[in-house]
């Protein structure tokens, strides 16, 4: 989990998903192009089909990542705030 959002690493992070995501946009136009000129079995469109398959693995693999940090991020959080709260009631 990022505690900075506002950090270089984040800026970083930022642009490879922005990076990522223009990818598959574009490969998918190409391979929208690519399929009305040919049929679905040649390989030029099967090709664009399988490296486009291959970026929305990668940012499917992105976004639960980023899911599982922020889970474990709100985990972390809440259990920080119980032993707070336990230990103020001890006293």
């Amino acid at each position: 989990m990022n505690l900075y959002p506002h950090s270089p690493e984040a800026k970083v992070q930022d642009y490879r998903e922005d990076e990522l995501f223009l990818t598959i946009e574009n490969l998918r136009s190409e391979l929208l192009e690519v399929a009305q000129e040919r049929s679905l079995s040649d390989h030029v469109v099967l090709e664009l089909s399988q490296r486009l398959d291959g970026y929305i693995v990668m940012a499917q693999n992105l976004m639960m990542e980023s899911l599982r940090s922020r889970k474990a991020g709100a985990v972390s959080y809440g259990k920080s705030k119980r032993i707070r709260n336990k230990a103020a009631l001890q006293q």
